[in-house]
């Protein structure tokens, strides 16, 4: 399964990134640039943590298919202040890594990896041929290296919410901010509407 959902706060995503970088697998870029700028590929986690972009990444499998597509977006005029465009990263077999971590002290959202698989590329190509066609990519190579990634995101875990690895300093902060309820795409101070309160 190429998906995983897990909590993680700032040190977290910073041993997250490490290892991705530690693998040698993958080139690391902006999922989305900054107005007005150009997709920004990153060189190490330092770099990653130090912008504000960083929270979302595109992960490229080395030699694993053509290169990453930046594709421009053209803002509206106003929407973006001054800025007028904005590139996002593209391709059949990237990797998506996000951090969402806290907001505020009463909750914490999943963080998340995932990528397409050959099937359900196959299927969009016909409605999205700009991305060329998704046999281009060597599929068990990016399927290994996800799940590779995976595999040491859940090997860093110290427990487990549901389904999903709680990293080490996740876990002091949900312990520490008493988040006790798991639902929509994380864990909460308080039930939802119609929850049991246990």
């Amino acid at each position: 399964m190429p998906n995983l959902d897990f909590y993680a706060v700032a040190d977290d995503w910073l041993a997250v990134l490490e290892a991705v970088f530690g693998l040698g697998l993958f080139r690391v870029l902006e999922s989305d640039s900054a107005p007005d700028r150009e997709l920004r590929e990153f060189q190490t986690a330092a770099e990653v943590l130090e912008s504000p972009r960083g929270r979302s990444l595109a992960l490229f499998v080395v030699e694993a298919g053509p290169e990453p597509m930046a594709k421009r977006i053209e803002f509206l005029p106003g929407v973006a202040g001054d800025a007028t465009f904005r590139y996002t990263c593209e391709g059949w077999g990237l990797v998506q890594l996000y951090y969402y971590g806290p907001l505020g002290t009463r909750q914490l959202r999943w963080s998340h990896t995932n990528h397409n698989t050959q099937k359900r590329a196959a299927a969009w190509a016909r409605t999205t041929s700009r991305l060329g066609d998704p046999a281009a990519w060597n599929w068990p190579a990016v399927t290994s290296a996800s799940n590779k990634l995976n595999r040491i995101i859940r090997r860093m875990a110290v427990s487990k919410i549901g389904s999903h690895p709680v990293l080490p300093h996740a876990a002091e902060f949900i312990a520490q901010a008493g988040l006790r309820y798991e639902y929509g795409t994380g864990i909460h101070v308080t039930p939802s509407y119609g929850m049991v309160n246990r």
